[in-house]
């Protein structure tokens, strides 16, 4: 093809033209809050366009929260304008975006919409009299094709209240990001909040509270992060910031909550901070600890998010698509190891007892035990099929037998990756290696990890093979050794459960006094007998059950027994012959052996022992 000069010299002035306004391009975003009593937060944007239209979209998803919200259920009243002022056209064209057009390129467009912001959490925004909490996602709509100019906010708030965030700030209402990721990866906390603060290893650490009035509690509370952020750091070897912010909700309202960072953390506790009340079966995963256990595990764990997923992070997982599932069979690392290294770090800080570390395990390995769900998925399967899971709310199909979370089931894989280093090298490295290792060669702005990428750098770090123990225990589903790697630390596994008892399988709910089946455990007598889900128990053995005899009844007969069960399903009453099983071992504790080797105690203390920088 011939082309004339003068149409080859256009072309280039076009290009470079064009060329210079996208990489220097701005997205000039405003917040105002106004009318809390609507709830209503207003967001305009404002960016140069080219072109004939422009797609703006919110996101479907939230990193670190991994379940589709579609955000874009929370906005009402969008419109557009052009610099001049006049209306454009713009249209819905799927579920999360909308596109803009009838503009004449290049200038510069402003859209403006209204986002409901009606409830406090660690994934959605709250705008009320009392504050505002603005989550990104939730909040910031972004254009398509220019997430990753630099953005620049200004807020708009009641001139009393104050502003927390983790951005940028330019002056006290202007902040500054990079780019769109790191933009909505930092949350703002507005309004009459109480803080306290300190500094460790040369940075500054902010606890922000709303909902909390009692400054002393909060004091109180900062001491206690301070042992936590300088156990981590000193466990990690560096710190990538300097200015870092636990954004703390206290609302009686709130389910338990947190989410982390890229340089700050929100959590969220039904319960003042400091609360000793001691927990019962109620929280089994807590049972024996206290309700500040629950926020010094919170904290622990979204702090060491700092390094593990916000910069050390599969590859997936980073520069986002927000528009649908990401994938990534390394949850188990980035959120179940995540656990280990909290409950690590309370014991090392001193901030929990070696009681209290050991009342924690005996309830997760009694958690892993009474599930089932890793007997049908692998650890890296059930990262792979979170999506699914929706963190157990919702219509869970057959999830509650065949998914075992991979929070507590990737805690157990730190643990006997940990342990099986410190013994196989007699001490000399451990997993902390590992994550050093890995923050070395893959810590934010380097790209992620691969899978393959991930083992290599584990195995050199430790100095150990790793081929068998993934196939077996992450790509496959044996049950982790958990009685031979905690015998490395001198440590003990002992069952509660009566293992003489009769067993039929079963978990059940009250109705009015009456005993509905809730849950069957498969391949248990239950399941062989043909009882089903909402069946309701009438009599065993013709005498009639109760919610608070049934397993007094059932209990009076010895394994290996047939009993006789009246039920009624779907109103009718029918008879059924059950073979009563052996109780298997599903609750237990831990110990310290006293008659452990030395090699075993000297592990054991060394593991334990605190790595804290001040």
């Amino acid at each position: 093809m011939i082309l004339s000069r003068r149409f080859v010299l256009a072309s280039f002035v076009l290009l470079i033209l064009n060329s210079r306004l996208w990489p220097q391009s701005r997205l000039e975003y405003a917040l105002t809050l106004q009318n809390p009593n609507a709830n209503l937060l207003h967001v305009e944007l404002t960016i140069p366009a080219a072109g004939k239209f422009v797609d703006f979209a919110l996101p479907a998803w939230a990193p670190g929260s991994y379940t589709i919200t579609n955000y874009a259920k929370y906005v009402q009243e969008f419109s557009a304008t052009d610099a001049a002022g006049k209306n454009l056209v713009f249209a819905k064209i799927d579920k999360q975006t909308w596109r803009v057009s009838g503009f004449a390129a290049p200038q510069k467009i402003t859209i403006a919409y209204r986002v409901h912001a009606a409830r406090l959490s660690d994934t959605q925004s709250e705008f009320n009299a009392e504050h505002a909490h603005v989550f990104g996602p939730q909040v910031f709509m972004y254009p398509v094709n220019l997430k990753a100019a630099a953005v620049r906010l200004v807020i708009h708030r009641p001139p009393h209240w104050r502003l927390a965030t983790s951005l940028e700030a330019r002056n006290d209402s202007t902040y500054a990001a990079p780019n769109y990721d790191e933009f909505i990866d930092a949350p703002f906390e507005i309004g009459e909040f109480l803080e306290e603060s300190f500094e460790v290893a040369g940075a500054k650490f902010r606890l922000v509270v709303h909902g909390e009035r009692e400054q002393e509690s909060i004091y109180q509370f900062s001491r206690k992060l301070q042992k936590i952020v300088a156990e981590e750091i000193g466990m990690m070897g560096s710190l990538p910031l300097r200015e870092y912010i636990f954004c703390w909700h206290v609302d009686a309202a709130a389910d338990y909550y947190g989410l982390e960072h890229l340089n700050s953390t929100c959590i969220g506790m039904p319960h003042r901070l400091g609360d000793q009340t001691l927990i019962g079966r109620e929280m089994r995963e807590y049972e024996g600890l206290t309700r500040q256990d629950i926020d010094l595990d919170y904290a622990a764990h979204e702090f060491f998010h700092l390094w593990n997923v916000k910069r050390i992070r599969p590859i997936e997982l980073g520069p986002f698509d927000y528009t649908r599932e990401v994938y990534t069979t390394s949850l188990w690392l980035s959120e179940g190891v995540t656990d280990y290294y909290a409950y690590l770090t309370l014991i090392r800080s001193g901030l929990w007892s070696p009681e209290k570390w050991l009342q924690k395990y005996g309830n997760t390995i009694s958690r892993y035990r009474r599930a089932t769900g890793w007997k049908y998925r692998s650890a890296a399967e059930m990262s792979w099929e979170v999506w699914l899971w929706n963190y157990g709310e919702g219509e869970q199909g057959n999830l509650d037998e065949t998914y075992f979370s991979y929070y507590p089931h990737g805690d157990l894989l730190g643990l006997c990756m940990d342990l099986r280093i410190r013994h196989e090298t007699k001490n000399a490295k451990s997993l902390d290696d590992a994550f050093r290792a890995l923050q070395q060669r893959f810590g934010y702005p380097q790209p992620g990890f691969s899978e393959a990428q991930l083992w290599q750098t584990i195995t050199i770090a430790t100095g150990l093979s790793w081929e068998d123990f993934r196939r077996r225990y992450i790509d496959g589903r044996e049950e982790l050794p958990l009685g031979e790697y905690l015998s490395h630390a001198g440590i003990g596994v002992n069952t509660d459960s009566d293992t003489s008892a009769s067993y039929l399988g079963l978990s059940v709910s009250d109705e009015n006094g009456h005993v509905k089946i809730a849950r069957l455990a498969p391949d248990s007598p239950a399941v062989r007998t043909g009882l089903e889900v909402g069946d309701r128990l009438i009599a065993i053995n013709e005498e009639e059950v109760l919610f608070e005899n049934w397993q007094d009844l059932l209990h009076r007969h010895r394994p290996g027994a047939t009993i006789t069960l009246l039920i009624s399903r779907r109103g009718k009453v029918q008879s059924m012959t059950a073979t009563l099983g052996k109780q298997p071992a599903l609750d237990f504790t831990l110990s310290i052996n006293n008659d452990a080797s030395e090699a075993a105690r000297q592990l054991r203390e060394k593991w334990w022992a605190s790595a804290s920088v001040r």
